[in-house]
């Protein structure tokens, strides 16, 4: 006959020389533990569940072959059974809904609407804007604004061409009595007659510039804006200032002789004093 799991396990134990307590050391369990296995007592090992994990853990120390064990267990209707435990009373009382909630909401889940219903129509029969106010916006929407009115389009009157003439010559003789008779231009200073210690100064302008001389009581001789392409004679008594902006696209010459601006000039702006 074949000898039961537990007479396995303790012979296999007695041919390798190990002890009872020598096993209970090695899988974690006590000796009177192991030598239940042993005796088939599974009884006092707690459960089957737990006995089969001993087991288990027992044929692989010594070398039996575990799935052969259990199935044996198997035919001796020794199984692992679910465990049910009750749960203990920890005497905390579970929440329980009272009686006037449980009518409470919906009640106050179907009052909702109603209220919102209610508040729209006191607000269309009752918030109506004051009479003043109505009749005047009443008004602005009737009366249009005062650019939106045309005027009715009428075709201009073609003027014959005597009258057209007529109005030329009347235009001409008006514009000529109420201009003053025009005086010739100012002489250039290079066409005056040079005065004593003066010395003539000479620009030449490639670009717009702003010229601006002051004397030696800081007075000024010439300030004016130039244009691109004209030239510029002065005559001054030096010592002088002079202020040249765009001073990259001006020449200046003193009596003749050329002089550079590149020295005084500071972001094409060129200020020197000529002694």
């Amino acid at each position: 006959m074949q000898q039961s799991v537990g007479a396995q396990l303790r012979r296999a134990r007695e041919a390798r020389g190990m002890t009872v307590e020598g096993v209970g050391a090695a899988i974690k369990l006590a000796a009177r533990q192991v030598e239940a296995i042993e005796a088939d007592a599974y009884a006092e090992l707690m459960n089957p569940t737990y006995a089969r994990g001993f087991i288990r853990n027992y044929a692989a120390l010594i070398g039996l072959d575990p799935q052969a064990l259990l199935a044996q267990l198997d035919q001796q209707q020794v199984r692992a059974t679910p465990q049910l435990v009750e749960q203990a009373d920890v005497g905390v009382a579970m929440p329980v809904q009272s009686p006037r909630r449980k009518w409470l909401l919906p009640l106050f889940a179907l009052s909702v609407p109603v209220v919102v219903a209610i508040a729209l129509y006191m607000w269309s029969e009752f918030w109506t804007a004051p009479p003043g106010e109505q009749v005047q916006v009443e008004q602005e929407a009737v009366m249009p604004p005062p650019d939106a009115v045309a005027e009715p389009e009428t075709e201009p009157a073609t003027p014959s061409a005597d009258a057209q003439a007529a109005d030329a010559v009347a235009t001409e003789a008006t514009l000529a009595a109420a201009l003053p008779e025009a005086s010739p231009p100012p002489a250039e200073s290079a066409s005056a007659s040079p005065v004593t210690g003066q010395r003539q100064l000479a620009f030449t302008f490639a670009a717009d510039s702003w010229v601006e001389i002051r004397d030696a009581e800081d007075r000024i001789i010439l300030s004016e804006l130039n244009r691109a392409g004209s030239s510029r004679t002065v005559g001054a008594v030096f010592p002088v200032s002079l202020v040249i902006g765009n001073a990259k696209s001006v020449r200046l010459s003193i009596d003749g002789t050329p002089h550079d601006l590149a020295p005084a000039t500071k972001v094409d702006v060129a200020r020197l004093r000529l002694e």
